[in-house]
Formats: C-alpha cells, sequence, structure tokens
C-alpha cells in the first residue's frame, strides 16, 4: 500500500526533517511518504533509511585529504602531542572535532551566504563540544586530560587557525558540480564571480597571515632572548613569509573578467583564468611550502633540540611537518586536478539563448 503525504505524525516528521541533512531532505522525506501508510511505518522506514542517508551525505562532503590533514595539525599543533603524557590525550579532543565538522559539512548547503556566522558557530560548536568532553574525562578518567598549556594555549590558537581555514575553504563552493551542455552568459558569469568571491577572500587571509608570521617571529628575532638556531630560524621565516605574501599580491590576485564581453569570449578568458589557477596549484610547494617550511624547520626543530632529551620530539615534528607538506601539495594536485576537469567541461560548452531549453 502506497500513503499519502500524511503517513506519518507530525511529531515524527518533524524530527526527521531535522535529521535529514537540507541537500536532500524534501526527496528523502518525498520517498518516506510515498512507501509509507502509517506513523509506526513512517518511523521504521525513516529509522532504517537516515543512517545511509547521512553516511551518503558524508561521503560526498568529506575531502579525506582535508581531513587528515586538518587532523595531524590539531593533534600536533593545538594539544601538542609530543608533550602530552600519552598519544590518547591529544587523539581524543582532534578526533571530536573532526566529527563536528564532518556533520556540519554534511548539513551545509554550499552557499557563501552569511559564511562568516557559519564558520563562528562551526569553531563555538566544536569549542564546546570538546570542554565537555573535558569535563566528562575529569570526572571519569583524569589521566586523559589535556595539560594547562594545550588547554589554555595551544587550544584557542587553534580554534583561531581553524576559524579561518573553515572560512578560506568553504564547502562545495568552488567548482561545484558538473556544467550542463548548454549554460546562459549569466551562469557562466554566476560561476566566475562566485568563483572570484572565494578565490578574494582566500587571498586576503593568506596576505593577512603573513604579516602576522612576519611581526611575530621578527619579534621574537629581535627581542627575545632565544638561542641563535632559533633566531636564525625565525629570520628565514620572515624572509619566506615576505617571500609569499609578495608572491600572492603579484601573481595569485584575482584578475577579474570584464563582464561586457560575449559568451565566447567571457569563456575563453574564463577558460585562461583556470589554466592560470591550474599552474599556481601544481607549483604550490615551490611558491608557497618551500619558503615558509625552510623557517620553520629550523625554528621548531631547533628549539626542540634545544630541551634536555629533545631529540625524540624534534623527529617527531620533522615526521609531522613533513606529513602535513606532504598533504598541503597533494590537496593542491587534487585542485589542479578538478580544474583541468573544468576547463575541459568548458571546451564542450554552448550558449543557451533566450527560450531555449536543455
Amino acid at each position: 500500500m502506497v500513503g499519502d503525504v500524511n503517513s506519518g505524525s507530525p511529531l515524527i516528521e518533524r524530527w526527521v526533517r531535522r535529521l535529514t541533512p537540507p541537500a536532500c531532505r524534501e526527496e528523502v522525506l518525498g520517498d518516506l511518504a510515498e512507501r509509507c501508510a502509517s506513523p509506526r511505518e513512517y518511523l521504521h522506514d525513516a529509522v532504517r533509511t537516515l543512517p545511509f542517508v547521512i553516511a551518503s551525505r558524508l561521503r560526498r562532503t568529506t575531502n579525506p585529504v582535508y581531513v587528515l590533514m586538518v587532523g595531524l595539525f590539531l593533534w600536533w599543533a593545538s594539544f601538542y602531542g609530543s608533550f602530552q603524557a600519552h598519544w590518547l590525550v591529544a587523539t581524543i579532543p582532534t578526533v571530536l572535532i573532526l566529527a563536528v565538522l564532518a556533520l556540519r559539512d554534511a548539513w551545509r548547503l554550499p552557499t557563501l551566504e552569511r559564511q562568516a556566522r557559519t564558520v563562528a558557530l562551526d569553531v563555538t560548536l566544536v569549542a564546546t563540544t570538546v570542554l565537555l568532553s573535558q569535563g566528562i574525562l575529569w570526572w571519569r578518567a583524569p589521566a586523559l586530560l589535556l595539560n594547562r598549556p594545550a588547554l589554555l594555549v595551544g587550544f584557542p590558537l587553534g580554534l583561531g587557525i581553524l576559524y579561518f581555514l573553515r572560512l578560506q575553504s568553504p564547502t562545495g563552493v568552488l567548482l561545484a558540480g558538473r556544467l550542463a551542455p548548454q549554460l546562459s552568459l549569466g551562469q557562466i558569469r554566476g560561476e566566475i564571480a562566485l568563483r572570484d568571491t572565494v578565490i578574494r577572500r582566500a587571498v586576503t587571509i593568506e596576505l593577512g597571515a603573513c604579516v602576522a608570521v612576519s611581526a611575530i617571529f621578527a619579534a621574537i628575532m629581535l627581542w627575545s632572548p632565544a638561542p641563535p638556531i632559533i633566531r636564525l630560524g625565525c629570520g628565514l621565516t620572515v624572509l619566506g613569509a615576505v617571500f609569499v605574501a609578495a608572491f600572492l599580491w603579484r601573481f595569485v590576485r584575482v584578475r577579474p573578467i570584464p563582464t561586457d564581453l560575449d559568451f565566447g569570449e567571457t569563456v575563453r578568458r574564463y577558460h585562461i583564468e583556470l589554466e592560470r589557477r591550474r599552474r599556481l596549484s601544481r607549483n604550490y610547494a615551490w611558491w608557497y611550502l618551500a619558503p615558509l617550511g625552510v623557517g620553520t624547520v629550523v625554528t621548531i626543530i631547533g628549539s626542540q633540540l634545544q630541551r634536555p632529551g629533545g631529540v625524540r620530539g624534534a623527529a617527531l615534528s620533522a615526521l609531522v611537518i613533513g606529513a602535513l607538506f606532504g598533504l598541503l601539495t597533494l590537496l593542491q594536485l587534487v585542485e589542479a586536478a578538478k580544474t583541468q576537469k573544468r576547463m575541459d567541461q568548458l571546451a564542450l560548452v554552448t550558449e543557451k539563448r533566450a527560450g531555449e531549453s536543455v
């Protein structure tokens, strides 16, 4: 028997609606209403269906490389994975953060509207989850609590960095979906405008980060009573940040495509811009990671080698930094492949005139 749209009770339907990711909500609710003839059947079908729907959405919205990179950074830099009594101490909050962010991404629609507010809510939920977990651990397993430096220094700094990472890379916005075989001039311009907005924001955040890094490491180099090896690393970091900032300003900033061009010229100019972005992604390790990486490695490894028995910590730091740089490079290579795919799609697109249907 096929039910009608009122086969589920209002309360059940309300909770199923809330538990279903927005991107597939109407489709799921419609299928449940068609298949079910009673509230009990509706609830039973929803309980069986929702886990698969959520898992499918998580698979679509989760980038494993990005998750691994963020998780490794949080574990090592925010929660001091190499300075805790046990590796599990830093792993618990890291896993919780990744789980919260994954669920937030699954329930998010690909839009830039109110992005700053959305990311602020992400970070607030992350902070609340970690603090609640620390409260539970304090009650049930005190040995797994974060130490004071990690909780009072590393965690807040990590939240700040996480905020800008999420703001810089909004989920599901850049080059989302496949191009239709026919597009109007307005649709092409809309995609270009959205892409330019994302890139312009990312470059602005990167420039701000370069200024902050230069100021902080210059202050350490000039006024801190640090050992010579650390001063050297700070100086190299400042030089690297200045180089990256200059490169961003000169080569990575958005080059707007005029809005008075016809369809063919707009697509051609967009293709040229995508090719430029693809080259930047493929060379990311050379113009971004290498200049910043040398000073970072010297500073971090040098500071750890100054401590008694610091060889183990230095070795772990070198391993983690190498892994982070490798994951960042891989992310950019994946982005280059996506850009190439978009370029291939653009080569087949034709203009959709007013009144035409695809």
